[in-house]
């Protein structure tokens, strides 16, 4: 009993990780919920419970955040296998953060305060970047996406990106786990007490005055940044229909569905008068009505001109000369035919869900409910443009990530606008946390970030990640967006993610210390 009561520590930090997110969303714990692995890997352990300890701590974390795929995975597949999902996406999250923890066991044992301190920082970062690299990444459960109801505090990723929040975040802790263990910045060398004190508190002088160097600029240099904004502001209507998710991919109302939409396009002009841009989630166009409706295309053409006003849409397209099939954004302007339209094809696209085909028989013999798979990767990063204003959209799974929005924003997109459908997230924290992504998004490249959701959340974020309009979740209804597109050129938009690369070369430094060390 207990050898097996150390490991409370790891997950001592999984519970704090789980109550900086939502929907507790106490994110300031985030800040203080590592530490009880920085003291569990600094116990008589080995490397190998160091790296079961992070394991466990991790899957109980990651358990939690990839919970609510379950009831998505619901409409596809039997609950038990979207319970094997979760679990499967948990343990590979877990490995991650097991990696860690068996980083830190080394780094805590060695004698410079400065390499354990810069090197777990690095390490963590290097090793989020590695987990939202590639088809199959994600960013679920970041540390960073903890402090996105903190709009002073995302002022961070204007200068550093994303990767220098979760960067100062462990190097904080980092700092507080010497201060804890060594108070006074005192450490007793065996055989030479005074001397050895004294070396201690300058090398962790060091380190805290370069954490507030770094902090105290990433809060105060972006301020400083040039800024743009349009003279007349522009109307938006969002539209979020409120269809939900079953009857969403029932062919059966696939017309009653499409049609609702047109209708709320209609009311929302009615109710807000003269408008610049009206916006639809993503797919209300979906395969089902494009394919058994054909002419629902030129009823979105004929709308846009009986309205006057442009149609941004989540829409299905398909290739016939290539033969794919898309999940796009379309522009539909007044008076041009559909074929004449700006579009979008979704580049990343959600693992397994949109880009997997399913023989038939295995559709028969897991009992899957819906056909998944259809889509293919666009393959060019587009922007959409009305005279000359000139903005981005991109597709649901898309806005965890940087990109492509920031090839937007790099083309001269001055917003950028999420179609999303989330009704299959139905009343989880998966809204919640698709919705904070955005909001990050929007701090880091200085530039608005609009969410459109069937069923929510339909929320905007300006420039600075400060939420500026949000609707209910679940309630039928139109939002009128008034922005006049204001931005600022953030250093991540000029140089992408150099941070990553400085860790990187971090973490360099630190293997030739410890292979020196090994040398000798």
């Amino acid at each position: 009993m207990q050898r097996h009561f150390k490991y409370i520590l790891p997950l001592f930090t999984a519970l704090l990780l789980v109550f900086s997110f939502p929907r507790w969303d106490q994110g300031y714990l985030a800040w203080a919920a590592l530490l009880p692995l920085f003291f569990f890997c600094r116990q008589e352990i080995t490397w190998k419970e160091s790296l079961g300890g992070g394991l466990l701590g991790g899957l109980v974390f990651f358990i939690f955040v990839s919970a609510y795929l379950v009831y998505s995975l619901d409409f596809f597949f039997p609950r038990y296998i979207g319970i094997l999902v979760v679990f499967i996406i948990a343990l590979y999250s877990a490995l991650f953060f097991a990696v860690f923890s068996l980083g830190l066991f080394f780094l805590l044992r060695q004698p410079s305060k400065l390499v354990l301190i810069f090197g777990s920082s690095s390490l963590w970062v290097v090793l989020e970047y590695l987990r939202a690299y590639g088809d199959f990444g994600h960013t679920g459960g970041f540390l960073g996406y903890s402090q996105s109801i903190y709009p002073l505090v995302l002022e961070i990723t204007a200068l550093y990106g994303y990767w220098g929040l979760p960067f100062l975040m462990v190097m904080f802790q980092g700092i507080i786990y010497l201060l804890i263990r060594y108070p006074m910045g005192l450490e007793r060398d065996k055989g030479q007490e005074g001397g050895g004190g004294k070396r201690k508190v300058f090398s962790l002088g060091l380190p805290i005055i370069i954490f507030i160097l770094l902090l105290g600029t990433g809060l105060l240099l972006p301020s400083t940044f040039p800024q743009e904004k349009r003279e007349d502001p522009l109307r938006v209507a969002l539209i979020q229909g409120n269809i939900p998710h079953e009857r969403k991919v029932d062919a059966s109302y696939a017309w009653e569905n499409f049609t609702h939409y047109l209708g709320l396009s209609t009311k929302a002009r009615e109710q807000h008068g003269s408008l610049d841009l009206i916006v639809w989630p993503e797919l209300v166009l979906s395969r089902n009505t494009a394919l058994v409706y054909p002419q629902s295309y030129h009823q979105v053409a004929r709308k846009a001109r009986d309205l006057e006003t442009p149609l941004l849409i989540g829409s299905y397209y398909q290739d016939t000369e290539k033969g794919h099939e898309y999940n796009s954004i379309i522009l539909q302007k007044p008076g041009d035919s559909f074929r004449d339209n700006q579009r979008y094809n979704k580049i990343r696209l959600v693992p397994f869900a949109e880009h997997l085909e399913v023989p038939g028989f295995i559709e028969r013999i897991f009992d899957l409910r819906v056909a998944i798979g259809v889509y293919s990767p666009g393959e060019e990063v587009k922007v959409f443009n009305l005279g000359d204003i000139v903005f981005g959209g991109i597709i649901c799974f898309e806005s965890y990530f940087p990109r492509p929005a920031l090839d937007m924003v790099r083309m001269g997109g001055e917003h950028i606008f999420i179609l999303t459908n989330n009704a299959l997230f139905l009343d989880s924290n998966g809204l919640e946390q698709h919705a904070r992504a955005a909001a990050v998004r929007a701090a880091e490249m200085g530039t608005g970030f609009t969410q459109v959701a069937n069923t929510g959340y339909t929320i905007s974020f300006n420039y600075r990640g400060e939420e500026v309009l949000s609707m209910p979740t679940w309630v039928e209804g139109t939002s009128l967006l008034e922005t006049d597109f204001s931005r600022r050129n953030t250093l991540y938009r000029q140089w992408g993610d150099y941070f990553v690369y400085l860790c990187a070369l971090g973490l360099l430094a630190v293997g030739v210390h410890f292979f020196q060390k090994y040398e000798k």
